[in-house]
């Protein structure tokens, strides 16, 4: 029969959860970080942003267990942002490094994920211990 194994499940849940947190991150990138971005006061984007960014990463790694599906969510939510390339006033310099700055903050969230060891039971350890 053609029912799902454990591992097809699994790799569901995974994209799934990367799919919907990711777009969710995306939409309040392409319109709060587009409008943060307006402001042009220095700083202010990263620093509204990046608090977003690690609680929907955090979502992310609680509900998947796994650190792809939070680099996932990060180049979906970089996709989206994309869309900021309709409104007006933007073009693709200026979209270049939130974008960057989007996937270098998934890409700390999943290595941070993968070293905290999700699902183990083990005693805590120190962040010197697991570098």
């Amino acid at each position: 029969m053609g029912g799902m194994n454990i591992q097809d499940g699994r790799r569901a849940g995974l994209l799934g959860s990367a799919l919907w947190y990711g777009a969710i991150w995306g939409l309040a990138e392409a319109t709060l970080g587009h409008a943060l971005h307006l402001a042009r006061v220095p700083g202010l984007p990263g620093l509204l942003m990046v608090p977003v960014a690690v609680a929907i990463m955090g979502r992310t790694a609680a509900r998947s267990r796994g650190a792809a599906a939070v680099f996932l969510a990060g180049a979906v939510a970089a996709s989206f942002k994309l869309l900021d390339l309709f409104l007006p006033g933007t073009d693709l310099p200026a979209l270049s490094r939130p974008i960057q700055a989007i996937l270098l903050e998934a890409l700390a969230g999943a290595v941070l994920v993968k070293g905290m060891r999700w699902g183990k039971r083990e005693r805590p350890r120190s962040l010197t211990e697991r570098i």
